[in-house]
Formats: structure tokens, C-alpha cells, sequence
């Protein structure tokens, strides 16, 4: 995981004001029970959370509210200012999608992963890209 997005997890959580542990527990309001070891590996670096993870901590850091990502932290470096990632901003549809994606059972959710790689096909092929 590019340690710049776990940079910005860490300071999100920090400008919060919450330890890993209050984290980890309001993350169970969420249905999502996670070890603080867990969310240590996140910020870390080590590994990269899931799409409901991610959603709820953007929840818990209140992401949503201010509609970016970097707007929430001032303390962020200028080399995390500058990353790509840390330069998309995550709109309140594309949490409004997460969340919907999430309510549906298993089958819904398999159907929507299956028209979003045929979707993702389309478009390579447009664009003249192979598949992969």
C-alpha cells in the first residue's frame, strides 16, 4: 500500500482526536470488528482496508463533511498534497454508492461486480487498451 495513503489514514485519525483503540470501537457501530493491531496495519502501511472499512473510517473522521480527503487534515505533508490519490477527492455519491453496494445481499453484490467488469472491459476497448 503506498505509504502516503496510510500517512493520511493516521492523520485523519489524529485530527479526529481518537486513539486506534476509539477507532477500532466505533468501527463497531459499523458491524465491522476490527483489532486496533489491524488499523496500526493500515496506517503503517502494511495492508489496505476494504472498501466498508474504508467508507466507516471516512464516517468516523468525518471525511465526508468537509468532501475531501486532504481538506480534513492541515498537517499533511506536501508530498502526500502532491500524491495522486491524496488529490481525488471522494464525493458524497461515491459514498452514497459504497453504502448502497453494502446493503445489498450476495447475489446483488456479485451482479454488480460482474456489470462493472464488463463495464471496465467496454472501456478499455474503446480506449484502444487491452484487458487485463
Amino acid at each position: 500500500m503506498d505509504s502516503t495513503i496510510a500517512s493520511i489514514l493516521k492523520q485523519l485519525r489524529k485530527s479526529a482526536k481518537l486513539s486506534v483503540k476509539q477507532a477500532s470501537d466505533q468501527l463497531k457501530q459499523y458491524g465491522i470488528d476490527i483489532a486496533s493491531k489491524t488499523l496500526y496495519g493500515y496506517e503503517s502501511g502494511l495492508s489496505m482496508p476494504n472498501a466498508d472499512v474504508f467508507v466507516a473510517l471516512c464516517n468516523i473522521y468525518h471525511c465526508g463533511e468537509t468532501g475531501s480527503i486532504l481538506s480534513s487534515s492541515s498537517a499533511l505533508s506536501e508530498h502526500a498534497a502532491q500524491n495522486e490519490f491524496a488529490q481525488n477527492k471522494i464525493t458524497q455519491d461515491e459514498i452514497t454508492l459504497l453504502n448502497d453496494f453494502k446493503t445489498l445481499d450476495s447475489f446483488g453484490q456479485a451482479l454488480v461486480r460482474q456489470v462493472m467488469e464488463h463495464e471496465k472491459e467496454r472501456v478499455r476497448q474503446m480506449n484502444g487498451v487491452s484487458g487485463g
